[in-house]
């Protein structure tokens, strides 16, 4: 069953059962399905049946209302951050060439749409259809489309990642044969729309009738806040990147307020490191497990680890585990050959898990999708560019990156296209940016110009032209200005060379 067949099936089992919760409002089962249900009437009435649909909401209930109509209606949905500049939010929609952006009248006029675009209030849009009995879903199958989601492109133009059905729902199978979480068991709903794990976060809690907890972003932004969030609501699971979970194992280790209903933690995006403070937090949780998950916005996760017992005894860098089921790993060299275990190499996927490619850019779809004979039994793999290593026991070490491509708040940056916004800027005369770990384990991008004749570099100054552009993962923490780059023999930039400068 697809994801939002898998939440109906819920829907008729429990339809009173709450789907989500936000403060002191609930929206059940029965409420969401039949608000979904009017969207999907209206979007197909509208004729945009297997067509993208941008979705520009803040946090709350009608984040999964859109995402729900969107998939009944035979549609993709397109994510939107509000977080994000107006200007790369308007490139998305052109980019998607979604015919109808979904929104709340609040924010429906920030983002200029292109012609052939219409705006709409979702609350238009529902009150304009009468409730009626659940009609029949346009036929959608496994290679149909459900979301386009733009990550960081090192051209300086975001890639609109196509991700169909089948992947997804083999995903949401897995996670929920694999997981304790079960019908009214609670999850925070901590992730952006944007971010890819959002889809694993809403479905595997409807496919196994649990509760979505809502968090609004200044709760989000606090850890104190947070802590007090889950315990209020008794919330079991929450899926989040490592930076935001060492964030709260600090606070929480400094204060000694503890999640104590947490029994599931799952993380993704960023390499996942067991510190002190994380290992303090899971002595305070009794039974729970963390789950490290990997996998990029072109495959969704494809290996898991679950760690349990004493957490002294977990190791400081775990592996990226196994294979899920029906994904495929391979540990391949330059020349896309299989690399014995323990020889390092470049991690690719295979199996029934990969995107479509990026949309409407086949000849960078081809440079990462391709077909190699006597790898995946003919079929296409997709090329990671993260270098990894087959240990003994079948797991696989994660080494880091064959390019500049780096996790910054478990977001996907290219550093390609930060230096590309720089050079464009009229002060510089040319960029590079480099990548400093933190204290506590994360990552920050760094930024070196050489100011352009007669000009100077300004960093707070900088960080506003960017700010116009770039989201804010992806803007420096630091801009610092040379009056030349060190070179390697070649004539290329040291980037060695400027890492030792931070």
């Amino acid at each position: 069953m697809l994801a939002h067949e898998l939440f109906e099936a819920r829907r008729d089992l429990h339809p009173d059962l709450p789907a989500m919760v936000w403060g002191d409002r609930t929206l059940t089962y029965e409420e969401l399905g039949r608000d979904s249900d009017r969207l999907a009437l209206a979007l197909r009435s509208a004729g945009v049946t297997g067509q993208p649909v941008g979705v520009f909401f803040e946090r709350g209930f009608a984040i999964a209302v859109a995402v729900l109509g969107v998939l009944k209606a035979g549609c993709a949905y397109v994510p939107l951050d509000p977080a994000y500049p107006d200007e790369r939010l308007a490139a998305m929609v052109r980019d998607s060439g979604a015919r109808i952006l979904l929104s709340d009248k609040a924010i429906l006029d920030r983002i200029p749409v292109p012609d052939g675009t219409r705006a709409t209030a979702l609350e238009d849009l529902l009150s304009a259809v009468e409730d009626t009995p659940r009609t029949t879903a346009p036929a959608i199958g496994p290679d149909s489309l459900a979301y386009v989601i733009y990550t960081s492109g090192s051209t300086g133009v975001p890639k609109g990642v196509a991700m169909p059905h089948g992947p997804l729902a083999n995903l949401i199978d897995w996670q929920c044969a694999h997981s304790s979480c079960g019908t009214g068991d609670r999850t925070l709903q901590f992730s952006a729309l944007s971010f890819d794990v959002s889809f694993q976060e809403l479905f595997s809690t409807w496919a196994s009738g649990g509760t979505l907890v809502v968090v609004d972003d200044a709760t989000r932004r606090s850890c104190q806040a947070l802590i007090e969030l889950m315990n209020r609501a008794s919330v079991r699971r929450m899926f989040l990147p490592f930076v935001a979970l060492q964030a709260i194992a600090e606070h929480a280790s400094t204060v000694g307020a503890w999640p104590v209903s947490l029994r599931e933690v799952i993380t993704a995006g960023e390499q996942l490191q067991v510190s002190p403070a994380v290992r303090a937090l899971f002595q305070h949780l009794d039974g729970a497990v963390l789950v490290n998950q990997y996998g990029p916005s072109e495959t969704h996760v494809v290996t898991s680890l679950e760690l349990d017992g004493d957490p002294l005894t977990w190791p400081d860098q775990p592996s990226i585990g196994r294979p899920i089921t029906n994904a495929e790993a391979y540990v391949l060299d330059e020349h896309l050959r299989p690399q014995r275990p323990g020889v390092p190499g470049e991690l690719c996927i295979g199996g029934p898990v990969l995107a479509q490619g990026y949309l409407g850019m086949p000849d960078v779809t081809a440079t990462r999708f391709r077909t190699v004979p006597g790898v995946a039994g003919g079929g296409r793999i997709y090329r990671t560019g993260d270098l990894v290593e087959l240990l003994p026991d079948g797991t696989i070490r994660f080494l880091g990156r064959l390019d500049d491509q780096v996790k910054i708040r478990g977001h996907r940056v290219e550093t390609g296209e930060v230096e590309a916004r720089l050079r464009a800027l009229p002060e510089v005369a040319d960029a590079a940016v480099v990548v400093r770990e933190t204290a506590a384990g994360g990552k920050q991008l760094v930024a070196f110009c050489v100011p352009a004749h007669g000009a100077r570099v300004v960093a707070s100054a900088i960080r506003r032209s960017l700010a116009v552009h770039l989201p804010g993962h992806m803007i420096p923490s630091s801009i610092r200005d040379l009056p030349s780059f060190p070179l390697t023999p070649s004539g290329k930039v040291d980037r060695k060379a400027l890492a030792r400068r931070l």
